[in-house]
C-alpha cells in the first residue's frame, strides 16, 4: 500500500518552447520546472527519477540557463521530508535524459529499474536524440541496474507502463492514490498542457508517431482509472500541486 507521495523541487531550466511543442512556438523562451517524486509504501522507499545535477547542467547544458538553489539539490529536498539517499530501496528511471537522471549517483543502496532499450540508447543514441543524454549522469560504477522490458509491477500500488517515443525505453509510473485515484507521472511523454490539449508531440524525440500514440495511451489510462496526469514541465500546473513536505496519499 502507498503511504505518501512527495513531489520534490529540483529547480528550473529554460529552452525554446519549440523543444516542447515541435515546430510550434519557435523563438519563444520558456522556463520550466524540473521535479522528481518520492513514494513510500509498506514495501519500499522509492524514488521516481532524480532531477538534474546543477554541476552537470552547468558543464554540458549551460545554454538551458539552469537555476537550482542549494535547497533544491535532491539530497536537501529529501532531508526536508526526513529521508536520506541511502534509505532509498528502489529508483525507477522513466528515461535517462540528464534532467531525470542527474542525481542518480546519490543512491548507492538502491536497485535502479530501467528499460533495457533505454539504457542501450543512452550509451549509443541516434545522433538526433543524443542531446538529451549526458553520460556522466548514468555511467556510474556502483549503480545496481535492473534492466526490464515492458510493463512492470514495482510494488503494490505502483506500476510502470511502456510509453516510447520521446525516448526508446520510456516507462511511465502509475501510482495508486487515495486522493486522486491514480497519479500518472508522464515524465516528458506530454510535458506541457499545450502538448495535451493540441496533441502536439515534443520537439525532442526518437519517434514522433510512437510519442503521439503514447500520449493517447496515457489519456486512456487516466480516463479508465479516474486518475490525474502530472505534467512534467508545465509551470502553471506545477504551481497548483503539493510539493516538499506536503504530500499526497
Amino acid at each position: 500500500m502507498i503511504k505518501r507521495i512527495h513531489i520534490l523541487d529540483c529547480g528550473t531550466l529554460e529552452i525554446d518552447m519549440s523543444y516542447f511543442t515541435w515546430k510550434v512556438n519557435i523563438g519563444k523562451p520558456y522556463r520550466f520546472p524540473v521535479w522528481c517524486t518520492y513514494v513510500e509504501s509498506d514495501e519500499a522507499k522509492i524514488m521516481i527519477d532524480t532531477g538534474y545535477s546543477l554541476e552537470n547542467a552547468l558543464q554540458y547544458y549551460s545554454w538551458e540557463k539552469p537555476q537550482q538553489s542549494e535547497e533544491q539539490r535532491l539530497d536537501k529536498q529529501l532531508a526536508l521530508i526526513g529521508v536520506k539517499p541511502e534509505d532509498i530501496d528502489i529508483v525507477v528511471i522513466t528515461h535517462l535524459h540528464f534532467d531525470h537522471a542527474g542525481y542518480l549517483y546519490l543512491f548507492k543502496n538502491a536497485r535502479v529499474i530501467v528499460q533495457k532499450e533505454e539504457l542501450r540508447h543512452a550509451y549509443v543514441p541516434e545522433p538526433f536524440e543524443a542531446i538529451g543524454y549526458s553520460r556522466p549522469t548514468f555511467d556510474i560504477p556502483w549503480v545496481k541496474w535492473e534492466c526490464v522490458s515492458g510493463d512492470q509491477k514495482i510494488v503494490d500500488g505502483l506500476r510502470t507502463v511502456l510509453a516510447p517515443g520521446h525516448s526508446a525505453g520510456h516507462q511511465i509510473p502509475i501510482v495508486e492514490s487515495k486522493e486522486l485515484n491514480t497519479i500518472i507521472i508522464e515524465s516528458d511523454v506530454i510535458s506541457t498542457r499545450a502538448n495535451l490539449e493540441k496533441r502536439i508531440v515534443g520537439g525532442i524525440h526518437l519517434d514522433p508517431m510512437a510519442q503521439y500514440e503514447s500520449i493517447l495511451k496515457l489519456e486512456r489510462i487516466a480516463k479508465e482509472t479516474g486518475g490525474k496526469i502530472f505534467l512534467a514541465h508545465d509551470m502553471e500546473f506545477y504551481n497548483t500541486i503539493k510539493r516538499g513536505r506536503e504530500y499526497y496519499t
